[in-house]
């Protein structure tokens, strides 16, 4: 019945965050060549047990990059438009260096970038990527690619799922990677996504999130940087930013693309629902978070809008399969879609409550009883039969309070 047993909030804080990238087959479409190291490493799993050269891998990796950059700079407006080849190319040649650096990461118990009077950096790769801005130069280049934004942006979501799963909050005191990942973030507000590009932001803002976590002193970081990032956009996306920012300019960017993701149904939803509820932990360590959610953000009148809209579909009779029955049970709840999705919007209500900062339980409290309980439980004790409307009231009780099943 429960997507939060199933996909609790204990198991984000303690899951090893090992997704898989999922490389593409196609060749470089502008003919350039591989190297044999990516080439082999691509042909086998890579494990702890992977051989490499490190310094064949930081070879292949720099070359990949160098020929990725020089389509880059062919394909830039407003000498010409990138092609459907350019963008393939791009994204093959991305694709090698996402697997070499996967192997290097796997290979360093920590990424640990070098100082002035340091040994050679034990992550050569990552820190090439860092001092070269490629990760910047990479989303500045997928703006202008037209339709084929959403497939460099998808490129780069895994990328980022990669790094900020295997370095976990190492990589965000850096700017190099800070700074692009605040700016793909911050122009996917507003934005309408196909599936596959939705789920990969909702793995990286669950990600984030477990990361924010256990590093509550990184919050700030996706407070104030992100709105600064803002103001150095100029896309369209940015302007809705901008319309909805509140007075005070403050913008939770993680929190704010997690909201229209809180009653979608499947894996998506339930991970979007994890990390919200991750956000809602957070407020208990860090009052700004708990400020945004109660007094900037939809959150609380989304999640009990919700809640009615789904309380309406319920059925208005409930057919009796046995004369002994006396209350729903978790088998009737399986078995009826429409209270199954109720249940599920009660119970992420309920762990809200649980969880939250003592603003936003406040303040979700009222909104149920304003939005909900009155307007919405009141007329239908007039409306549906009284053996009906106990069945449903008793197991929502019953379920808020923990009593039986």
């Amino acid at each position: 019945m429960s997507w939060l047993r199933s996909s609790p909030l204990r198991q984000s804080l303690t899951r090893n965050s090992g997704n898989g990238i999922p490389f593409l087959s196609s060749t470089n479409g502008n003919g350039t060549g591989v190297s044999s190291t990516a080439t082999a490493l691509r042909q086998r799993p890579i494990d702890a047990a992977t051989d490499c050269d490190p310094r064949a891998c930081y070879d292949s990796f720099c070359k990949h990059w160098q020929q990725a950059y020089e389509i880059i700079q062919r394909s830039e407006p407003p000498q010409r438009l990138p092609s459907h080849d350019d963008v393939l190319g791009v994204v093959s040649h991305l694709d090698f260096m996402v697997t070499l650096l996967l192997v290097e990461l796997h290979h360093c118990n920590k990424v640990a970038l070098p100082t002035a009077d340091a040994a050679p950096p034990p992550a050569p790769c990552l820190e090439y990527m860092l001092s070269e801005n490629l990760l910047d130069k990479l989303y500045e280049w997928g703006r202008t690619t037209g339709r084929y934004a959403d497939a460099v942006r998808l490129e780069q979501l895994k990328l980022y799922e990669l790094l900020v799963s295997h370095s976990r909050h190492q990589l965000l005191c850096h700017e190099p990677f800070l700074r692009p990942l605040l700016k793909i973030l911050a122009s996917s507000q507003g934005e309408i996504f196909q599936a596959d590009l939705e789920k990969r932001l909702v793995i990286l803002l669950n990600q984030l999130c477990v990361v924010l976590m256990q590093n509550v002193h990184l919050l700030d970081l996706f407070f104030f940087s992100a709105e600064q990032e803002q103001h150095k956009q100029t896309t369209n996306s940015d302007e809705i930013q901008r319309s909805s920012r509140n007075n005070s300019g403050t913008n939770f960017i993680i929190f704010s693309l997690l909201i229209p993701y809180v009653h979608r149904e499947g894996s998506i939803g339930h991970q979007a629902r994890d990390a919200l509820l991750l956000c809602m932990s957070l407020s208990q360590k860090n009052s700004n978070v708990g400020t945004y959610i109660a007094q900037y953000s939809s959150m609380c009148p989304l999640l009990v809008t919700g809640l009615g809209g789904l309380y309406s579909r319920l059925p208005n009779s409930i057919e009796l399969t046995s004369i002994d029955w006396h209350r729903i049970t978790p088998d009737d709840v399986t078995e009826i879609p429409e209270l199954t999705l109720f249940m599920n919007a009660l119970e992420f209500c309920n762990a809200v409550v649980q969880v939250a900062h003592e603003m936003i339980k406040n303040q979700l409290l009222d909104f149920l009883y304003q939005g909900f309980i009155v307007p919405v439980l009141g007329p239908a004790i007039l409306q549906v039969s009284i053996c009906v409307l106990f069945s449903h009231l008793s197991n929502c009780l019953r379920f808020v309070c923990g009593v039986g099943s």
